[in-house]
């Protein structure tokens, strides 16, 4: 599907489908959500009207997409013949390229088949090298070759299941043993050795490559640039004898200048070659064909001068070195732009730990992260980085939690309590039990999803896409009709005119600039906010955060502290305050709310036993009741017991409604028949909720407040923190329901939860926003997850969200001008007016150039701050 017309066809295929009640069609994700009928035969419906169609896979299959690395793309054009190679392999549901990073993301297919049909498109592409975890290498403490062959006899004559063989200086290990008892064992019998993973580290090979590039980048700008300006300046200062009679001269310097070319310009001509052998083409196909251009019809006019009449005087081979120069030199200006680009991912992918200290028998063995494995035992001393996931065994400390929260006070952990990979140590020593590996840790899942983030695409970003898939053809046809043109109306010589322009046609036009407008501009918001604390899934996300008139926010926990204290227990009935709190207590036992957390808090300080509850039930919105020693009890606000027919006695009531007026929130305790008790609870303000609230509202977003607690309650924090509406004692699919209610009146609306009751309103919303410390199925359903629980990190994701977007326009803006000026420009379209006709080598730098101007700009972005001054406070 690719545009309205198509969303027509396809919901009237099924709508024609007998049993089907409903369709609803996504274009951006390419997805249909159908109610009734036959799947099979909806899927055969839309076939028949021209359009591949498929079930979602289970979550066991691949079809929850895998990463292939393809190399040799330049420019949009390359992205484009990527993505339609990869759509041509069967069962492929969605492609997205990268540009930047040169690697693909796809949903669907075989992964094989797909790597095959990239590269019988010209392009070298290959699936990620697979990590084997059984493999490993022993390096010797003391560089001593007799211990390398004594640790290998002695690993070959006492443990059965080892394969160990020299590798230079190393031992090459593989077995189901760890690799840390492998290390004890050889300590035992006084050989040490270090333990190293099979594979460098993918960053810092990257980097690598990445120095090189460049490196060879400025080699042979600086070999195109001096050969160009030599013969430039030859024939410029009269140096160089002419063309008639001295053939051999000009003969040689044009086999001088070709040399130049194969060597600063050969992966120009190889890839267009690649492209051209498949019937596709790119930016390197411009760039060979006006370079080429340029040396053929100058060893044209060398070898027959006549060719073009005057055409000694216009001779095109200092062009055709000079437009690789200043390609080169652009080159080398973009891969060094890009690399500050990747800087924020790498920061967090340095958060990562690469060794720990595994306990094994009585030793300390200190082993990479990867080797480790589920179970084993860690020791962490103060002022080291956890290494892994895991759950503290033994000891105690303070956590510095404030890469994963923003919040920057340590937390006190101590046996039993979990602790996340990357966080840091702050005091103490301790052992921990590692219970997460590889990517599942929470660290990787973080980096995983901002490079999801960054192979997705925005709306905006999809117009380029279009374009570039005709970019390049359409260039050419502009530069052969040229070429016609000013053969027939230009000046004389006109084939030396028209040579001229048509060669600046080819090298001005920059597909490269409009390919990396969008992706770099989201590479590197996405990974600024993750460094923000907000992790941002998708650039669909991305967009319509930026987009946000009104933002739904829960009371508990989002506007407050979400650790609120019982501060009143007033009994009835002559009933025992202690006697009120421990029924409570019991009952709010199988509860997860913040306000069921306070009240077994509370009985937790007075100590004592809580009865057995059975039959227990919780009602969204409502409360809880369950049976105690025979008798039921009832829990929750004053709607629960109104309507099970409990009347609560006037006094009480206005009690109740005078505290919840300043904020507190009072809970009901009652039997099957009467009222027992009024507890009285009071959640704190955050402290930066004003602020985030403030900076939100001047932002431009309204905020509605969405909460199950009393109407007074309700109002009395929404005057404190100025917001003016208010839904107060609703019910979770009630939330759903002012979220349609606002879309319908036209509002683009946002909504922060953090529970399972949330998940329906956060997948209905514009733009979801999870907190970090919800649980999981409301994560899922959000398109950005908040690492912390305050309403300012929403703030920063609108302002980061609205940065990008702003950002993207711009590099968009500037390409398509880039574009829209400078192929006429070349073209000498102003030639009649101004006399204007641009050289082939400014047009080459004018290109360049473009590119390093859309990622300069995008790099912008790394330099980000929040307008909020306590974000400004925590980032700085």
């Amino acid at each position: 599907m690719s545009c309205s017309a198509c969303v027509a066809n396809v919901e009237k295929a099924i709508r024609a489908v007998a049993g089907v009640t409903d369709a609803a069609v996504n274009l951006v994700n390419k997805e249909v959500l159908v109610q009734g009928g036959d799947p099979q035969a909806v899927v055969a419906a839309i076939r028949e009207r021209g359009y591949e169609a498929s079930l979602p896979a289970g979550e066991e299959s691949p079809e929850d997409g895998y990463e292939i690395l393809v190399d040799d793309m330049s420019c949009s054009a390359c992205v484009a013949n990527v993505e339609k190679a990869a759509l041509s392999v069967r069962g492929v549901r969605s492609v997205v390229v990268n540009l930047i990073d040169k690697r693909a993301r796809v949903i669907g297919g075989d992964p094989q088949a797909v790597v095959q049909a990239i590269t019988k498109k010209g392009y070298a592409a290959r699936l990620p090298k697979r990590f084997i975890s059984d493999v490993f290498f022993l390096r010797p403490v003391t560089d001593a070759q007799q211990t390398l062959v004594r640790a290998q006899e002695f690993l070959a004559g006492n443990m059965d299941d080892v394969l160990v063989e020299k590798a230079g200086s190393r031992l090459r290990v593989q077995t189901s043993s760890h690799p840390a008892a492998v290390a004890r064992q050889l300590a035992e019998h006084g050989l040490n050795f270090f333990v190293e993973e099979q594979l460098e580290d993918p960053a810092a090979g990257k980097e690598k490559t990445t120095l090189l590039e460049i490196r060879r980048s400025w080699q042979r700008a600086i070999l195109a640039a001096t050969v160009g300006f030599g013969v430039m300046a030859g024939q410029m200062s009269g140096l160089f004898p002419p063309v008639a009679g001295h053939r051999g001269f000009w003969l040689s310097t044009a086999l001088v200048c070709l040399a130049t070319m194969y060597l600063s310009g050969r992966q120009y001509y190889v890839n267009a070659w690649k492209q051209a052998r498949h019937g596709a083409s790119n930016m390197d196909t411009l760039v060979a064909l006006g370079t080429a251009a340029a040396w053929i019809s100058s060893l044209l006019v060398i070898l027959q001068p006549d060719f073009i009449p005057g055409g000694s005087n216009h001779l095109y081979l200092d062009a055709s070195v000079m437009i690789l120069a200043f390609l080169q030199f652009g080159h080398a200006l973009e891969t060094r732009a890009k690399r500050t680009t990747s800087e924020a991912i790498s920061s967090l992918i340095g958060l990562r730990p690469t060794s720990a200290r595994v306990l094994s028998g009585e030793i300390e063995v200190e082993i990479p992260v990867s080797l480790l494995r589920l179970g084993d035992i860690l020791r962490v001393r103060p002022g080291e980085r956890i290494p892994i996931d895991g759950v503290i065994t033994s000891g105690h400390s303070s956590v510095d939690e404030s890469m994963l929260t923003g919040e920057p006070l340590p937390v006190k952990k101590s046996s039993g309590d979990p602790v996340i990979g990357g966080t840091m140590n702050r005091s103490g020593t301790f052992t921990l039990q590692v219970t997460s590996l590889g990517e599942e840790t929470t660290l990787a899942h973080i980096i995983s999803m901002v490079k999801k983030a960054q192979l997705s695409k925005p709306p905006i970003g999809r117009l380029a896409d279009r374009i570039a898939g005709v970019f390049v053809p359409t260039v050419i046809v502009i530069s052969i009709l040229t070429f016609i043109v000013w053969m027939f109306v230009g000046p004389q010589p006109q084939a030396a005119f028209a040579l001229t322009a048509a060669i600046a046609v080819l090298v001005i036009a920059c597909p490269c600039a409009l390919g990396l407008a969008t992706p770099i501009a989201v590479m590197v918001g996405t990974s600024r906010a993750a460094q923000l604390n907000v992790l941002i899934k998708n650039s669909d996300g991305l967009q319509t955060a930026s987009t946000l008139s009104h933002l739904v926010v829960d009371k508990t926990g989002t506007l407050t502290k979400g650790a609120p204290t019982v501060t009143e227990i007033m009994p009835l009935a002559d009933q025992k305050q202690a006697r009120v709190l421990q029924l409570a207590a019991a009952l709010e036992g199988g509860s997860e709310h913040p306000l069921g957390e306070a009240v077994l808090e509370a009985w937790k300080k007075r100590g004592g036993d809580l009865p057995q509850v059975e039959n227990f039930v919780a009602v969204a919105g409502r409360g809880v009741q369950g049976e105690i020693e025979g008798r039921t009890y009832l829990l929750g606000n004053h709607l629960f017991l109104d309507e099970r027919g409990i009347s609560l006695p006037g006094d009480l009531m206005e009690k109740a409604e005078t505290e919840a007026y300043s904020g507190a929130t009072p809970i009901w305790l009652a039997d099957s028949r009467n009222p027992l008790g009024l507890l009285l609870l009071r959640d704190p303000v955050r402290v930066d909720s004003a602020a985030a609230v403030k900076t939100l509202q001047q932002s431009g977003v309204t905020l509605v407040m969405c909460t199950g607690d009393s109407r007074a309650t309700a109002m009395a924090v929404a005057r404190e923190l100025g917001i003016d509406q208010v839904h107060s004692e609703v019910l979770p699919e009630e939330k759903l329901a002012v979220i349609q209610e606002l879309q319908a009146r036209g509002y683009k609306v946002g909504m922060v939860g953090d529970g399972v009751n949330d998940a329906p309103a956060l997948a209905r919303a514009d733009t979801g926003f999870a907190i970090g410390s919800g649980a999981d199925v409301a994560i899922d359903n959000a398109d950005i997850t908040l690492a912390g629980d305050s309403l300012a990190h929403v703030a920063v994701a609108i302002e980061i969200s609205r940065a990008t977007i702003r950002n993207i326009k711009q590099n968009l803006f500037g390409a398509f001008i880039y574009n829209i000026i400078g192929i006429p420009l070349a073209a000498g379209a102003f030639y009649p007016f101004t006399g204007w006709l641009l050289q082939p080598m400014f047009a080459s730098a004018a290109m360049a150039l473009s590119s390093v101007t859309v990622v300069s700009n995008a790099n912008r972005l790394r330099f980000f701050q929040p307008e909020s001054s306590a974000d400004r406070r925590r980032v700085a």
